[in-house]
C-alpha cells in the first residue's frame, strides 16, 4: 500500500548513469499521459539562459570543480541572483539555480515526471510525490553505455564513473544529500534484474493504488 494521503501526481526519477532512468521516464510519460522533464528541461534552460542546448548539457547536473569555483570567486551574490548573468557558462551554480526555478514552476501544475536534477530532494515534502531511484550493476551499465554510444568498454567505464561522480557531487552541493541515502527514495529498482517494462508497470501500479486511497 502507498502511504501518501492523496493521489500521486508527481514522480521523480533518480538514476545511475546507464541504468535506464530516462527510458523509464519515457515509458511512464507515455503510459500515464504525463509531461516528462528530461530533454525538455535542457531546452527550457537553454531558452531561459539564452544559450545553446549543448552549452547547458556541458554544465547540467554538474557541481563546479575547484578551478571553476576559482573562476567565479569574485562573484559574491547568491546563485539564484546570477541566473541571468554572464558568463554563466563558467558557473554551474547558475545552471543549477535555473534548473531549480524551472522545476518548481513546472511542479505547480501537476501531473509531472521529473528525471534527475535532485527532484527527489527538491520535492521531498510534497505529499503527492513518488520518488523512484533506478540502479543497475556497474558492469551492466558499462555495457549499455558502450552499446548505445559506440565507445569502447574502457571509454564507457570512464563515462559511467564521471557521470556518477557528477551526480553525487551535485546532490551533495545543492541539496546536502548523499545520493546513496535509501531514505531519499520511496522505491528503488535494479534494472539489471528487472526490465524497464516491468519497472514501469510497478510504478504505474503504485500510482493507480494511490488514487484508490483518497
Amino acid at each position: 500500500m502507498v502511504s501518501t494521503r492523496i493521489p500521486i501526481r508527481l514522480i521523480t526519477i533518480s538514476r545511475e548513469y546507464g541504468a535506464g532512468g530516462s527510458e523509464l521516464g519515457v515509458l511512464l510519460g507515455s503510459s500515464l499521459g504525463w509531461p516528462v522533464l528530461d530533454p525538455e528541461l535542457v531546452r527550457q534552460l537553454a531558452a531561459r539562459l539564452s544559450c545553446e542546448e549543448g552549452e547547458v548539457m556541458a554544465m547540467d547536473e554538474h557541481a563546479p570543480s575547484f578551478l571553476e569555483r576559482l573562476a567565479s570567486v569574485a562573484t559574491v551574490t547568491a546563485p539564484e541572483s546570477r541566473v541571468h548573468s554572464r558568463p554563466w557558462s563558467t558557473d554551474p551554480d547558475c545552471v543549477a539555480a535555473a534548473a531549480r526555478e524551472v522545476l518548481l514552476e513546472a511542479a505547480q501544475n501537476p501531473p509531472l515526471i521529473v528525471v534527475g536534477h535532485g527532484g527527489n530532494c527538491l520535492f521531498r515534502s510534497r505529499p503527492d510525490v513518488l520518488r523512484v531511484r533506478v540502479t543497475a550493476p556497474q558492469d551492466v551499465r558499462i555495457r549499455r553505455v558502450a552499446r548505445r554510444s559506440g565507445s569502447t568498454p574502457t571509454q564507457a567505464a570512464a563515462m559511467v564513473r564521471r557521470r556518477d561522480s557528477d551526480r553525487q557531487q551535485y546532490l551533495q552541493r545543492y541539496y546536502q544529500t548523499d545520493i546513496n541515502d535509501a531514505y531519499s527514495y520511496d522505491l528503488q529498482i535494479n534494472t539489471g534484474t528487472v526490465s524497464l517494462e516491468s519497472a514501469a508497470q510497478l510504478v504505474l501500479g503504485l500510482v493507480q493504488a494511490s488514487a484508490t486511497q483518497e
